[in-house]
């Protein structure tokens, strides 16, 4: 009798579920795994870029051909919300066939608050991926807006600005264009 007891007790708990655990893998654009592609690709071509980094009001632009590309595109990597956690986080909606647009819900309280990627018809791949990223607590303040476009599915062009700010020092801008040639 201890054994059918025993074998029910195990067969409830097999049928409860967790929707959270459960929730599609793949709800989102699988942006990390097209940056992954990408960093990999110019880490092997080294490509040559013509880019514009800034801080405050001073400007610099220059050609260069030596990047860490993992660290340059981080903030695309960080704008990865297709993360099961994240499954009931964000409002979709697809202006049209091509594109994929989420929004943070009201009362959620994640970095990525807008994600926009528009694909290519053809190949499938991102065309342009465009992306906010806003992070707030009693000691720190941070807003990056990001813009990556591509060429062939490939990156061509890549854009990141925005403002850092402790609580007790003033805001620090940013911007950070790169064109590869």
């Amino acid at each position: 009798m201890k054994f059918l007891y025993g074998i029910t007790f195990v067969l409830l708990l097999a049928g409860c579920n967790n929707p959270a655990k459960e929730a599609p893998v793949g709800t989102y654009y699988d942006l990390k795994s097209y940056v992954e592609q990408q960093i990999g690709q110019l880490d092997r071509q080294k490509p040559a870029v013509v880019k514009q980094v800034g801080f405050g009001s001073q400007r610099e632009r220059q050609t260069v051909k030596d990047i860490n590309w993992s660290r340059e595109l981080d903030l695309f990597l960080q704008a990865d919300i297709n993360k099961q956690a994240y499954q009931a986080s964000y409002q979709k909606t697809r202006p049209d066939s091509l594109t994929y647009e989420y929004r943070l819900k009201p009362g959620e309280h994640l970095t990525v608050r807008y994600l926009r990627v528009q694909v290519d018809p053809a190949s499938r791949k991102p065309r342009r991926i465009d992306a906010t990223l806003n992070t707030k607590n009693s000691l720190y303040e941070s807003e990056r807006k990001v813009w990556l476009e591509t060429r062939g599915g490939t990156v061509k062009r890549y854009h990141m600005e925005g403002f850092q700010q402790l609580a007790w020092l003033e805001k620090k801008q940013f911007v950070v264009d790169g064109e590869v040639q």
